[in-house]
């Protein structure tokens, strides 16, 4: 339990937080449909959009069952575009990863892939319980201060959120972790599996540590993932360039369908 003064500076950003991600409206951005007040254990609640198959991290754990070149290149060009929505309305993520984005294999009519803005307790149902203090929503980036500890997930922080040096950050982080995304598509595997956080840490800061490439990777994928997790944040692509590789890699991964068949 929190002390009342910290409640209620929580629930106060809830509400402020919930505002600005229920004005978002993307194809490619879960959509927030309403908070429920009076939750179980008198938490709140949100009502969001459903996904049929979950999160892309649940789904890769079945390798090549749902997902074949053409449908992980389709993945990704979605995420990279609900991102770059996103950051058109100055909202940086900080937590982007597989376990955040959802994904819908089964229906043709829907996009195949969105971005959560916001974090989300329990299982993908139709009504997502959370509580206050995990709710860990995006930030508005023109006003971005990182001060007084690290945020995102380890293997996904761009290395200028590692410093810990109050250092003012661009939306480029987001960036950064699409590119550990892009492998995780890739392999299905977790980045950095069984290493220390020490030695990821080091590994990331001295430029010295990134996930292995398979070899039979293909090449215009790992220019571009390669690229997204650059140690220098202006040579990181923007994610409207992201969108754009992506969908030629997909138009490209169509020619040869259409050339096999």
């Amino acid at each position: 339990m929190y002390p009342s003064s910290q409640a209620d500076k929580l629930i106060t950003e809830f509400w402020r937080e919930a505002a600005i991600i229920s004005k978002l409206h993307h194809p490619n951005v879960l959509a927030l449909y309403g908070i429920v007040n009076n939750g179980p254990g008198g938490t709140l609640a949100t009502v969001t959009e459903f996904m049929i198959n979950g999160s892309l991290k649940k789904v890769l754990l079945h390798k090549n069952k749902y997902l074949d070149w053409r449908k992980r290149i389709m993945v990704a060009k979605d995420a990279a575009i609900g991102m770059e929505y996103l950051h058109s309305k100055d909202i940086v993520h900080f937590d982007l990863k597989c376990d955040n984005l959802l994904v819908n294999i089964k229906d043709p009519s829907r996009p195949i892939c969105k971005d959560i803005v916001y974090k989300t307790g329990g299982r993908n149902r139709q009504i997502m319980v959370q509580q206050v203090a995990d709710f860990g929503l995006s930030k508005m980036k023109q006003a971005t201060l990182v001060s007084g500890g690290m945020r995102g997930t380890l293997p996904w922080m761009a290395p200028e959120l590692l410093t810990m040096s109050g250092t003012k950050v661009s939306e480029k982080i987001d960036v950064y972790s699409f590119g550990i995304v892009m492998w995780e598509i890739l392999t299905g595997e977790d980045p950095y599996d069984g290493m220390h956080y020490g030695g990821v840490i080091g590994g990331i800061l001295s430029n010295t540590l990134r996930p292995p490439v398979p070899t039979s990777c293909n090449l215009e994928w790992r220019k571009l993932m390669e690229q997204c997790w650059s140690t220098e944040p202006e040579r990181r692509p923007s994610f409207a360039e992201v969108a754009t590789r992506l969908r030629s890699m997909l138009e490209a991964s169509q020619s040869v369908t259409l050339r096999v068949n």
